[in-house]
């Protein structure tokens, strides 16, 4: 394992790994705060740090840390990207509902016909196509 160029400091975000607290199941993956500075106990050659809801120090060897800002970032982009899709979809459904887009206008069947315009033009574009 390659050594850290850098010390955890209060406030960084962090996951626990390869250790036995990283196995249980209210650790696992679970995101942690530092709320100390990393920090060598006299006598020791390994760094310790004090978490936020974890009782005693904590050996700095089996934190990573996580970039959170990033994480919420590309989520944020993600659900704007959904709500752009579900938008576009009920746009599209509201289109296909709506009863004046079937019914004959003026003489009969035609390109006169909202649906038949269309033919298929939102649909395609709601799904991506």
């Amino acid at each position: 394992m390659s050594e850290r160029t850098y010390k955890l400091q209060k406030g960084d975000q962090v996951v626990m790994h390869t250790c036995m607290e990283h196995d249980h199941p209210d650790n696992f993956g679970k995101i942690w705060t530092c709320r100390s500075d990393e920090f060598q106990h006299k006598g020791h050659d390994y760094g310790s740090i004090f978490l936020e809801g974890f009782s005693g120090s904590f050996s700095t060897e089996f934190l990573q840390k996580v970039d959170v800002s990033a994480l919420v970032d590309s989520l944020q982009q993600q659900l704007a990207e959904r709500a752009q899709t579900i938008a576009e979809q009920r746009e599209t459904l509201e289109f296909y509902a709506e009863d004046g887009n079937y019914l004959e206008h003026i003489i009969g069947w035609g390109p006169e016909i909202p649906v038949i315009r269309d033919g298929g033009r939102r649909a395609r574009k709601s799904l991506g196509e």
